[in-house]
């Protein structure tokens, strides 16, 4: 009797101690989580962590998500939720600083009214005029706003990163400020009019105008130091800089401060004097002793070409005039822009004209690690600039051309310690000129360098990224490329401190069927195998068709010859065959999907419980040996 009334007391102990331990976990391990994803995808990193800490004032973050427009859009709803864990672990971790709000804005109620005015996209799923909402307004103690219009699940994998940029940009609302050092006249200036011969106003270059809209641009030319106040230093076509200007560069970047550089082999916007007083381009720049001492170098004397990229121009007298493959000046795709920097992420293509090529200086130890943010194909090949006449000759510089076997890098992210150019310190001033200021020599980086190399300047002028047009009397301005978005999403990036640059692609939460795509692929190059050798089997027919149409002594008949009529038989019963091989192909792929299908489903459905019940099993089994043990002991004793 005692035995029986124990058990169902147990039962109820046991069930008061899991509800126990669950509400002692709730409350007391509410911090406590564990990311057992691959590359941790729901955990932040340092960088994000700290940008969260960082505001002086709180950060109100509203994310407006259409939750109930998104049912049954599974790819909208995990997004969305992965995108909600995402902003909570911002707030989770900011010791209270980021609030998150999450509103559901209803076809025709405030909240999307609401929505709208902040500028989020609205996405229309239906006839009835709802539309989806999935963006996020951030708002500070200043009435600073930024938004994230729409959060794109294709670009999931920077989810973090356009977080991290919010947040900060938010926390940091003072306008940021580009040091400028160019060569190249970008405000705009005079040049040789070649029909007057008399000097004209040029106006500005547009990517001149689209910087200083979202930046403070001051011009620091010959400077001997590099204010406080900087937050990116761009330098353009750096030509004759003096020593004291090479050194107040080379203690910024070694300081911490982060820098934009274009140098460039044979720049055609440097407009210097040519024969009979007529501008021709071609003046080459370098950063060649801050760079040598940094482990880098852009190749000298030689120019990027590439024939798969090339852009197509008209050459030939008017009238007469064909497209010809311009190798140097080359039209980058997604594929050539690094997709695992913030940087290029988002690009679509990008314009280089006759650029430079990036490496690893020879027989340098050391130096800044090089990370490709724009290359070549691997057909990719270098060209003496002695090759580019004035005017250019696109036809002679293809027939110079020699593909290659190695991609070259057109433009890095520089980073990782390096050491200074001027190892014995500041300069001597020449005479007559004035010291540098008086300040503490950095022999090496304080840490990791932040430096965006790009070996062309030609990417900047209007001709390669932005035309013109007339649009009811106004003048607009319309993109042929990105090449404006290149510059400003490297000064918006490196403008972020090194937390915002260390954040790089995370990993997607949603996997590939790697095996099955691996499969589909061995089941293509099958079958292009297979359609060369039907190719090549038709094309024998028809040669051998011909020969024997050739070889005939009434070669005016139409009638086929027994010769001809068997040919053709035999080259029907190949193409029969090989069209089976292609069927059968196809099947066994589909089969062998189909059986990965039914054997996943019998892992999952099948084997698990079966394993989870043969442990439970075993588990009773040796219990109840022991207890077997126990009772024999007991007896003998």
């Amino acid at each position: 009797m005692m035995r029986s009334l124990q058990i169902p007391a147990l039962v109820v102990v046991l069930v008061a101690l899991f509800f126990g331990l669950n509400m002692l976990a709730g409350a007391g391990l509410r911090g406590v989580r564990v990311d057992a994803t691959e590359g941790s995808i729901y955990t932040l990193t340092k960088g994000s962590r700290n940008i969260a800490k960082s505001p002086d004032e709180p950060i109100k973050l509203t994310l407006y998500y259409s939750s109930k427009l998104a049912q049954g859009r599974p790819e909208i709803q995990s997004f969305a939720q992965r995108v909600r864990e995402t902003l909570e672990e911002y707030a989770r971790v900011s010791d209270g600083k980021i609030a998150l709000r999450v509103v559901n804005p209803e076809a025709f109620s405030e909240e999307e009214d609401e929505a709208v005015q902040a500028g989020l996209t609205p996405v229309p799923v239906n006839d009835a005029g709802e539309n989806l909402f999935l963006g996020l307004v951030g708002t500070n103690s200043t009435d600073g706003k930024e938004t994230i219009a729409f959060f794109d699940p294709r670009k999931e994998r920077f989810l973090e990163y356009d977080t991290s940029r919010l947040i900060y940009a938010l926390a940091h609302p003072k306008k940021r400020v580009v040091g400028l050092i160019s060569g190249l006249a970008l405000d705009g200036g005079f040049s040789m009019d070649p029909r007057t011969r008399q000097p004209q106003q040029t106006p500005p270059w547009q990517i001149s105008n689209e910087i200083k809209s979202l930046y403070e641009v001051r011009t620091l030319n010959d400077a001997k130091e590099i204010p406080a106040d900087i937050t990116v230093l761009m330098v353009v076509h750096p030509k004759g800089l003096s020593d004291a200007t090479l050194f107040a560069i080379d203690q910024y970047v070694l300081g911490g401060g982060k820098m934009l550089l274009f140098t460039d082999p044979y720049c055609e916007q440097d407009k210097m004097p040519g024969q009979f007083g007529v501008p021709s381009g071609g003046g080459a720049s370098s950063l060649e002793k801050l760079l040598d001492a940094w482990g880098v170098e852009m190749i000298g004397g030689q120019l990027a070409s590439d024939r798969e990229l090339a852009l197509r121009v008209y050459t030939g007298s008017q009238g007469n005039q064909e497209a010809t493959p311009y190798v140097v000046w080359l039209n980058l795709a997604e594929k050539f822009l690094s997709k695992d920097d913030a940087v290029t992420s988002d690009l679509k293509q990008v314009i280089f004209g006759t650029p430079g090529a990036i490496r690893a200086k020879a027989g340098a130890t050391g130096g800044a690690t090089i990370t490709p943010l724009v290359h070549t194909t691997s057909q990719a090949a270098l060209l003496p600039i002695e090759a580019m006449t004035f005017p250019p000759d696109p036809k002679a510089l293809l027939k110079q051309y020699t593909p290659g076997n190695s991609e070259l890098v057109l433009a890095a992210r520089l980073s990782g310690k390096v050491k200074s150019a001027f190892p014995d310190g500041a300069p001597k001033p020449a005479e007559g000129q004035e010291a540098p200021p008086a300040q503490g020599h950095l022999a090496e980086s304080k840490g990791d360098i932040g430096v965006i190399y790009v070996a062309d300047c030609d990417l900047l002028s209007d001709n390669l990224w932005v035309r013109s047009e007339n649009f009811f009397g106004q003048q607009v301005q319309r993109k042929i490329s990105d090449n404006a978005d290149f510059v400003l999403s490297a000064l918006d990036n490196l403008s972020g401190d090194n937390d915002l640059i260390s954040i790089r692609a995370r990993r997607e939460s949603a996997r590939p069927f790697e095996t099955v795509d691996a499969m589909q692929r061995r089941a293509d190059q099958t079958l292009l195998a297979q359609r060369t050798v039907l190719e090549q089997a038709l094309q024998e027919a028809k040669s051998k068709i011909t020969e024997l149409q050739r070889q005939r002594d009434d070669k005016g008949s139409i009638a086929l010859s027994p010769e001809q009529a068997k040919e053709i038989a035999k080259y029907r019963i190949e193409e029969s065959e090989t069209r089976k091989k292609l069927r059968q192909v196809r099947l066994e792929l589909s089969k062998d999907i189909e059986r990965l299908g039914v054997l996943l489903k019998l892992i999952n459905t099948g084997l698990v419980p079966v394993l989870v019940a043969l442990f439970a099993l075993l588990l009773y089994l040796a219990r109840k040996s022991r207890q077997g043990r126990a009772q024999g002991a007991g007896g003998v004793a």
